[in-house]
């Protein structure tokens, strides 16, 4: 058999085995997939059981389970948002996005702020150093970035500080990973070399 002729075989069998009039099943068998796609660490409950965490912008495979339908509830780790309980049929998968109330706005902004700060303050840090090499004053300077919907920061440096610290600063923020949440946040954090 050519191989255009076999592949085509192929083809057809596989579209035997799944029923007409379905779709093919999301996820492999006996599985719930659950995309975090929040700055917040999340605990998942499945059944009313403790099932697992999913760390965030990360999408985690919960396997072992039934067919059909699960209760399954997800809270943040420190309880500031939640979300759930919901019926999800399994195979299935459920994609979690930031909370839109004004409380858990403002946790968000600070959990991301928290993020963002504790990943890349080496970076500052490395631009503290050249700077101290060179002389130059150190000062506490205050960050205010701007993300908008897309993951695209603005950013402005407060403080007195020295033209090339500010632009180091700067340049090393510029290459930070902001998360695109599909709405624009603010991170604001302070640092002293």
């Amino acid at each position: 058999m050519t191989r255009p002729v076999a592949l085509c075989c192929l083809l057809l069998g596989l579209t035997l085995l799944i029923p007409v009039g379905q779709a093919a099943p999301e996820g492999p068998p006996n599985a719930l997939r659950l995309r975090n796609r929040t700055p917040f660490l999340v605990t998942v409950f499945i059944g009313g059981v403790r099932s697992g965490w999913i760390k965030p912008f990360r999408t985690e495979l919960f396997r072992g389970l039934k067919s059909g339908q699960h209760t399954v509830y997800v809270a943040s780790h420190y309880g500031s948002a939640s979300w759930g309980p919901r019926k999800i049929a399994v195979p299935g998968t459920w994609n979690l996005t930031p909370p839109q109330n004004a409380r858990t706005t403002e946790h968000l902004e600070e959990a991301m702020a928290s993020r963002v700060y504790r990943r890349n303050r080496s970076s500052l840090v490395a631009c503290d150093r050249l700077a101290d090499r060179r002389g130059e004053p150190s000062a506490q300077s205050e960050f205010e970035i701007e993300v908008d919907a897309k993951g695209v920061p603005s950013i402005t440096i407060k403080g007195e500080l020295s033209k090339r610290r500010r632009f180091c600063y700067q340049s090393v923020a510029k290459t930070w990973d902001y998360p695109a949440t599909g709405s624009g946040y603010l991170v604001n954090f302070q640092h002293s070399p």
